[in-house]
């Protein structure tokens, strides 16, 4: 029994959501909107079965059964009206045990009720993933910040794209998060273009510019990272003079070749490009899980996507390999530079590991650097960042005059 199931309340206040084969039980209430479950944990597989799927079927009492379409509840009013159905269904004692810090509230919509009937909602995917990064902006900051391997992640980028970067003057952010590299990008001087899929993250940006006293030099766009594209019409052909994308954004997308040939209409010929990939062969989990022989974990990553469960993010993600990726941007940009980002330290997932050194963790992270830099290191990082230029020749889409 799963322990949203393990409520104290009674059989007759729960029902079983059934995704596929799997079924679990789990407490519940509802409105004349839907009905809504709740997740403690965001290592919890149901809710990834359901929103991946985008349908479940939900029994009552062991004979009524339902099916609906899934949708996750990111805005925080709506959360705390549900929240508050569970309190006054619960009672205080079992809602504080159980629903009082969810990681996930999905909201089923229940369309029949055939045993047999679904919902498959179109573009399933990129609801669920503008959702979940909806619901984690007001508390973005504490996750990277609060985590010393996130921390070494975004001080590598910015050891990077700093000096790169250092005579252009307009740059595009893609998938900027709560902007931890915007902001000092945007302190040297530069003028930031921050593309994001979630508005609550563009929200969050746009409030730590306007504190700082540099919102003149930001403009933000609400979209995925396969639409900047359409950025065209607004900026411009070969109007950007470098652009970034690290530890996200690209790794969410099934397909990065819009991506690409909208990237490179956008930028200057020979302008940088600077990626961050999560890297499909790491070298920290191939030894340590090998090591214990957990060769699923060892070797997750070498299918795509990896789902849930495999990774430690909450959405499926596509890893690629150093090869993979450079091959799938030529010949419109050639590599100039590839680091491995990290390679002995930990993946953020396993900080505790690096914790453990931490009187010598500057010792070792300098060691980490050194080593990422250089063959074969540099290809087995938990991420690997990749400088790219803009090669010389016609645009994707415009035939040579």
């Amino acid at each position: 029994m799963s322990s949203e199931a393990a409520s104290g309340a009674g059989p007759q206040e729960h029902l079983t959501l059934t995704t596929g084969s799997r079924s679990t039980p789990l407490g519940f209430t509802e409105d004349d909107r839907g009905v809504y479950l709740v997740a403690k944990d965001r290592t919890a597989q149901w809710p990834i079965f359901a929103l991946r799927e985008g349908k479940v079927s939900l029994t009552r009492h062991g004979s009524r059964t339902a099916s609906g379409g899934v949708t996750l509840i990111s805005d925080r009013e709506d959360r705390e009206r549900i929240l508050t159905l569970f309190r006054a269904k619960y009672g205080e004692a079992q809602f504080e045990r159980w629903y009082s810090r969810p990681a996930r509230v999905l909201r089923v919509d229940v369309a029949t009720t055939s045993p047999t009937g679904t919902v498959v909602a179109d573009g399933q995917y990129q609801r669920w993933l503008v959702a979940e990064f909806d619901g984690i902006a007001h508390e973005y900051d504490r996750h990277i910040l609060g985590n010393r391997m996130n921390v070494l992640l975004r001080d590598r980028s910015l050891a990077l794209m700093r000096p790169l970067f250092r005579s252009n003057h307009l740059l595009m952010e893609v998938g900027c998060g709560s902007g931890t590299e915007t902001m000092t990008l945007l302190a040297d001087g530069h003028e930031l273009i921050a593309v994001d899929i979630s508005a609550q993250m563009l929200e969050v940006v746009r409030e730590k510019a306007r504190s700082q006293g540099c919102s003149e030099q930001l403009r933000t766009f609400h979209l995925a990272a396969r639409e900047v594209g359409a950025l065209e019409k607004e900026l411009g052909i070969e109007s950007l003079d470098g652009a970034y994308s690290t530890y996200g954004a690209l790794n969410c997308e099934a397909d990065l070749r819009p991506f690409r040939d909208g990237l490179a209409r956008l930028l200057r010929p020979e302008a940088p490009f600077v990626a961050g990939v999560f890297n499909r062969w790491c070298l920290f989990e191939l030894v340590g899980y090998g090591l214990t022989a957990r060769w699923t974990r060892a070797l997750g990553r070498r299918t795509n996507p990896i789902p849930v469960g495999f990774t430690r993010f909450f959405i499926d993600t596509w890893a690629y390999s150093v090869v993979e990726f450079a091959d799938l941007f030529a010949p419109g940009f050639h590599v100039e530079r590839v680091e491995g980002v990290p390679v002995f330290l930990p993946p953020s997932d396993l900080t505790s590991y690096a914790e453990k050194f931490s009187r010598r963790f500057g010792l070792l992270e300098h060691a980490d650097a050194w080593a990422g830099r250089r063959f074969p290191f540099n290809q087995l990082g938990d991420h690997f960042l990749m400088v790219l230029r803009r090669s010389e020749g016609p645009l994707p889409g415009i035939s040579p005059s």
